[in-house]
């Protein structure tokens, strides 16, 4: 039956929770608020956010309003763990683990993945440990990906130094591949040998020559075509996770900016240009 049976309850909850998150035509409205209680009070009135905030009066700043917005996506977690089996909420806690990380995973967060990616193996189900290693497969070639370019463009570093910065794993950029990124002269040439990986090349490759990249990209594409090839998997359920996350983010950044009193055109161009693929 495909996993069909075992994954039902749970990928139907999924989708039922990403039918809540908030719209396009919502961060929108919340980019026009003049203070950051409006959007508090904006925040009461959804679904996923109102019983979370109960009748909480005291929350008046920035710090109590993001500690509520993470504890949103917390809480979905914990209800979707109704649906799982032992398996399914080993993954998904293995999935979680990454919000005690920063805003976006760093360097620092070495260890994280290289554990994650060793407990994947340790999964008894073949469909389980497939779905898992193109996840995190990816975000791992991509993090290392974007971290090379940083450190070669933006600082100037050596090869040699940008190895230790890197996750000790390759998935399907192959070391040989990786290499030669970190060992490119120009900006020019980095992009030819990417445009070479299978990322870019094959039947499943995930970037255009002409896409405009970054990793929420990246991470968005393949969410999309993991769950059309895994419909009745964890895939799903990582992808509202994930999803949601990118809510809290943008959510964070858009209170920031109505703290602040940036334009609303400028807060709708950090947030609202990653909303689509």
């Amino acid at each position: 039956m495909g996993g069909l049976l075992e994954y039902s309850g749970l990928v139907a909850k999924s989708r039922a929770m990403r039918g809540r998150l908030l719209t396009r035509e919502d961060f929108e409205r919340i980019t026009e608020f003049q203070t950051v209680q409006e959007v508090i009070s904006f925040l009461r009135e959804q679904e996923s956010y109102g019983k979370v905030y109960g009748g909480r009066e005291e929350i008046q700043h920035r710090g109590q309003v993001e500690e509520l917005i993470y504890h949103s996506v917390k809480e979905d977690y914990r209800k979707l763990c109704r649906f799982g089996d032992e398996s399914q909420r080993r993954a998904m806690k293995l999935y979680l683990e990454q919000l005690a990380l920063k805003e976006a995973p760093s360097e620092a967060d070495i260890p994280y993945f290289v554990r994650a990616w060793e407990e994947i193996g340790d999964f008894s189900g073949k469909k389980m440990r497939r779905v898992l290693r193109e996840i995190f497969g990816t975000q791992i070639d991509w993090l290392n990906i974007m971290w090379i370019y940083r450190a070669k463009y933006f600082f100037h570093q050596e090869p040699r130094d940008i190895e230790g910065m890197l996750i000790p794993v390759c998935y399907k950029l192959r070391r040989k591949e990786r290499q030669a990124l970190m060992e490119s002269r120009q900006a020019e040439e980095f992009q030819q040998i990417l445009q070479g990986t299978s990322y870019y090349r094959g039947r499943e490759a995930l970037v255009k020559v002409q896409d405009e990249v970054s990793y929420r990209y990246v991470m968005r594409k393949m969410y999309r075509q993991i769950c059309r090839k895994y419909p009745f998997s964890i895939a799903p359920v990582f992808y509202y996770l994930y999803e949601k996350e990118l809510e809290a983010q943008y959510l964070t950044t858009a209170i920031e900016g109505v703290r602040y009193q940036i334009p609303s055109k400028d807060i709708r161009e950090m947030i609202l240009l990653h909303t689509s693929v």
